[in-house]
């Protein structure tokens, strides 16, 4: 069983963040079948990145500068003319961008074909009501429901973090390098069960 120790040291987050999400986090993990090192170790890598170490449950959108946005955006910008309307403009850019269903929770779930797989399989509407992702509890299960949905535990099993990253962030691979180190290091501060307690 993970405690909150344990979670601030495997998420490198702060340890009040880590009491917020301690309860959350293990029932989502319950949930979803995160019960090995090496889920637990990769699952956590993963959050503790896409959440800025459990500190961050929506995807940024406030960009003061349009030549950043196109620089960023190239896909949805030709330029920063193109990109000015939507600087200093977060719901427009998330409109713009991912049609509303920008990333939210502890694994930035995106686009409103997961928000709705999502709220289908947890019997929330994410697509009306997305600020519910941003809770502790629904940040955590969308996590959980996302990492085990789309075959995250199979490439955890095999330590695969670059498969891990493929499926959460796409081909990009971002942070590969962080998300590894994570890894490491919550798979280092696994609590192990006392021999004494698995013999009692």
């Amino acid at each position: 069983m993970i405690t909150v120790e344990y979670l601030q040291k495997a998420t490198g987050s702060t340890a009040a963040n880590a009491a917020k999400y301690i309860e959350p986090l293990k029932a989502a993990m319950e949930r979803f079948e995160i019960n090995t090192q090496n889920r637990v170790a990769a699952f956590l890598a993963t959050v503790a990145i896409e959440s800025a170490h459990l500190a961050a449950v929506e995807e940024g959108l406030y960009y003061s500068s349009p030549e950043r946005l196109a620089s960023i955006f190239k896909r949805a910008f030709r330029d920063a003319d193109d990109a000015t309307p939507y600087a200093k403009n977060p719901k427009a850019l998330s409109q713009k961008l991912y049609g509303g269903c920008h990333g939210r929770g502890l694994i930035q779930l995106t686009w409103e074909a997961n928000y709705r797989k999502c709220g289908d399989a947890l019997g929330v509407d994410f697509v009306s009501k997305p600020e519910l992702l941003a809770t502790p509890e629904y940040a955590a299960l969308s996590a959980a429901w996302f990492w085990k949905a789309n075959g995250c535990n199979q490439a955890a099993d095999l330590g695969d973090m670059t498969k891990v990253t493929a499926i959460v962030n796409g081909p990009a691979k971002l942070h590969l390098a962080e998300r590894k180190a994570q890894y490491l290091v919550a798979k280092g501060a696994y609590p192990v069960a006392d021999s004494n307690e698995a013999t009692a």
